[in-house]
């Protein structure tokens, strides 16, 4: 190669490099300022941030919209969970424990509603719900208290003027009457009954309107016959009921008797002096078919104790139901001139009765009028000896008797000069107070008959399902006895019931 050509070719190569060497000078500080600037603006940008937040804490210091600083919150766990109380399974009972254990939870809602803790709740509710099981007798019975107990509670819970306490159990010697009768007025003159009081009168019916729309329901002599009410006999003061062929006696001895409680024969003279003196043991309540377990079980509803249980009652004596062994003695309502509109008179009767050394005496006797209010209320003094005062069922005492004046015969006076053979009278099962009353009369409405029992007689239906099922009323539901103001006031409130439903379906 030429020299000069050489040379050229050098020369070429070094500015060649010289080039590549200064562009690379070039990027690489192009580089350099790049990430400077990068460097440079993030710091600025933290700088702006940091002096706005800053600015926004100064500005809340001065300002109420600033935000607030929470304090710290210290962890509190919540205390263990209390079970709630449960009723034991319990085959054979009245009420199934599953129907319990509901009514249990719905009292123990209400007062923890009213109560500081929850046990305290817990005891109000067992005690609620045990108090209205010892006192209903029927599921019926407990399903309605339960109810009126919740509404009393909820009433109380909404008026702060009532406090919600729970219902307490009367003591067991308690009776349905009031706590002090004494003198000759309390026998001669009428009481009045906390609980009877202030009842209101059912529809508009009253007065003559009400007596005509009674008449349909009087019962004809053949009902009057065959329902062993007592009637007319020949000789003047006699009466005649029907014979009985389910309890006629099995022998013609006098002195043998069958006791109606127990079943057991005794021996007792026609005069009233007991031969046979042995302890009676026996159930007050009825048999009645039960499902235990799946199967059909027969038990008594005092104690749920099958039919061959022994008694959980204990009387000094074995006792009769005879109330037609004396048919002397008695009066017959009479005629009266008629009033002006027609108006005989209207009133509904109950009696409570005792058992004595001749059968059953009447004890007590009350008669209320078509607007429920009290005409008459006497307690009666028996002829003979008291065996047992049925305290359970009459809810009379010993110690309501003792100084009582009043006799049976001053009893029939008062009510012969009240009632005309025309006025009407309402009861249930009323044979069985005329009998104890010694009194005969024609217009009669029993309401034992007038709502039959569906298997027909001799069967009949409790007053106490009769009220519940018709009229939306529990009664009788006082472990003290029965009250007869209670009872009379529920007949008539029983027919006047029947007199709206009919006239209902009539239209």
């Amino acid at each position: 190669m030429p020299p000069k050509r050489a040379r050229a070719t050098k020369k070429k190569r070094k500015t060649t490099k010289t080039k590549r060497r200064t562009t690379k000078k070039r990027t690489t500080t192009k580089k350099r300022t790049t990430t400077r600037k990068r460097k440079t603006t993030k710091t600025k940008r933290s700088k702006s941030t940091a002096s706005a937040a800053s600015r926004k804490r100064k500005a809340g210091d001065a300002g109420p919209s600033s935000c607030i600083k929470l304090p710290r919150v210290e962890l509190v766990f919540a205390e263990t969970v209390t079970p709630r109380p449960v009723i034991p399974a319990s085959p054979g009972s009245k009420v199934p424990s599953v129907v319990r254990q509901r009514y249990l939870n719905l009292f123990i809602d209400e007062f923890l509603k009213t109560t500081d803790t929850e046990k305290e709740a817990f005891e109000q509710g067992l005690k609620e719900e045990n108090n209205i099981y010892e006192r209903a007798s029927n599921k019926q019975i407990y399903l309605s208290l339960s109810i009126n107990n919740l509404k009393r509670l909820r009433t109380a819970r909404a008026d702060p003027s009532n406090k919600a306490v729970p219902s307490s159990p009367p003591p067991k010697n308690a009776v349905s009457h009031s706590a002090v009768l004494g003198g000759k007025a309390a026998a001669q003159n009428a009481f009045t009954l906390h609980r009877s009081a202030g009842r209101p009168v059912q529809g508009v019916y009253q007065g003559k309107e009400l007596f005509d729309k009674l008449q349909p329901y009087l019962l004809t002599r053949e009902q009057l016959w065959d329902n062993g009410y007592p009637r007319s006999a020949v000789i003047p003061g006699q009466a005649e009921v029907k014979e009985d062929g389910s309890k006629k006696p099995a022998t013609a001895d006098s002195n043998q008797k069958i006791c109606c409680r127990c079943g057991k024969t005794f021996l007792r003279r026609p005069g009233g002096e007991y031969i046979t003196k042995e302890t009676c043991s026996f159930h007050w309540g009825k048999l009645w078919r039960k499902k235990v377990g799946g199967m059909v079980d027969h038990r008594f509803s005092c104690c749920s104790g099958d039919s061959e249980a022994i008694g959980c009652c204990l009387s000094k004596l074995h006792v009769t139901e005879d109330k037609t062994s004396d048919l002397s003695g008695f009066m017959k309502t009479y005629s009266k001139s008629p009033p002006r509109d027609g108006y005989s008179g209207l009133y509904a009767l109950d009696c409570e009765m005792c058992y004595t050394v001749k059968g059953m005496e009447l004890t007590r006797v009350t008669v209320v009028d078509d607007q429920l209010k009290q005409v008459y209320d006497s307690l009666v003094k028996p002829d003979n000896a008291v065996v047992d005062y049925n305290t359970r069922f009459s809810g009379i005492t010993e110690d309501d008797l003792k100084s009582v004046d009043t006799k049976l015969h001053n009893v029939q006076a008062v009510l012969l000069n009240m009632f005309s053979s025309e006025t009407i009278l309402i009861g249930h099962s009323l044979e069985s107070d005329m009998l104890a009353l010694k009194l005969i009369h024609e217009s009669v409405i029993d309401t034992a008959v007038v709502f039959p029992h569906k298997l027909g007689p001799p069967l009949k239906r409790a007053l106490r399902t009769l009220m519940a099922e018709f009229v939306k009323k529990i009664i009788q539901s006082d472990v003290g006895g029965h009250d007869s103001m209670e009872d009379a006031k529920s007949c008539m409130e029983l027919m006047i019931w029947k007199v709206k439903e009919d006239a209902k379906t009539k239209k």
